[in-house]
This record gives structure tokens, sequence and C-alpha cells, in this order.
């Protein structure tokens, strides 16, 4: 009898541990772009690497595909809003480096676009494609967007600079 109850204590002590950690919270920074946002955290606070504001994984919730399938994904995604994050001077193919930009793109610059989301309102229903030159602003748009009810956005990492087929570009 005492064995019985020494096992119950033990299952319910690895029972209750279990629950514990499945229930802790777990952080990551707000993406960046960087290496960094594989990293994860046990409490909120700012990123060792970048300085970006921790936030819960959980509400990290965006899609990311590799550039090389770029062309093919807008192909079979005809519907997908492309949005350009990069300043309009890269939008527009004026800055140095060009790297272009892909047809039918809207350009919103990610310092503008807290301010200019109701632009995209009538979207909140599409999927959203968001880039930038580098992929490190594009994440940081991807998680505003879905922070503010953007349901189907996906980020094309690495960004226009390694974007190598030109069959979608303008």
């Amino acid at each position: 009898m005492q064995r019985i109850a020494l096992l119950l204590i033990l299952l319910i002590s690895v029972v209750n541990t279990h629950a514990q950690q499945a229930n802790k919270a777990v952080y990551k920074c707000t993406p960046c772009g960087s290496e960094c946002d594989k990293a994860e955290y046990s409490a909120e606070g700012k990123c060792k690497h970048c300085n970006m504001k921790l936030v819960p994984a959980s509400t990290i919730h965006f899609e990311e595909i590799a550039p090389s399938t770029i062309c093919s994904y807008i192909a079979s995604h005809p519907d997908a809003i492309l949005l350009d994050v990069r300043t309009k001077g890269e939008y527009e193919g004026t800055a140095n480096p060009n790297y272009g930009t892909l047809k039918g793109a809207i350009n919103i610059p990610i310092q503008e676009l807290s301010q200019r989301l109701s632009e995209l309102d009538k979207y909140k229903d599409k999927e959203i494609l968001v880039y930038c030159s580098h992929s490190h602003r594009s994440p940081q748009a991807a998680y505003l967007l879905t922070q503010n009810g953007f349901n189907k956005v996906v980020n094309m990492g690495g960004g226009m600079s390694v974007v190598q087929d030109t069959a979608c570009k303008k």
C-alpha cells in the first residue's frame, strides 16, 4: 500500500512538473530577419543580439518562402498581394544598388507601415507576401501585419538582393 501511495505521489509530481513547464511562456525577439529570430527566452525583455523587444513566441505566425522560389510562388498564388516595404527609392530603382522590384507590388516603406495599415484593410482576407532587400525589414512588417488582423502573411526570406529569377521582376 505504501508503494502505491509513493508511486502516486511520484506520478503526480511528474505530471505537475510537466504541466508547469508546458505553461511557461516562450519569448522570441520581434522578428528582425537575423539569426536571433530563432533564439528562445523564458522571460520578457530585449533580445541580447538585436535589442528588439521580446514577444510571446505564440504571437509570431507568418510563413516564410525562399527567394529562389519567388517567381513560381507568385505564379501559383496569383491573388497574393505583393508588399514591398523598402524605401521609395529602392522600390523605384533609383537607390544604389538597384535590386529591382516584383511586378504588381505595392510600396509602403516599413517606416510608414503602422500609420498606413488602413490602406491594406481591404486585403485582410487575402494572402500578403512581404519583402524588402535583405529580409531585415520584411519580417518586422509581417509581424506587424499579423498583429493587426492580417491572417495570411508570407515573408520572402533573403530579400530582393538574392532573387536571381527575373521572370517576375518589373
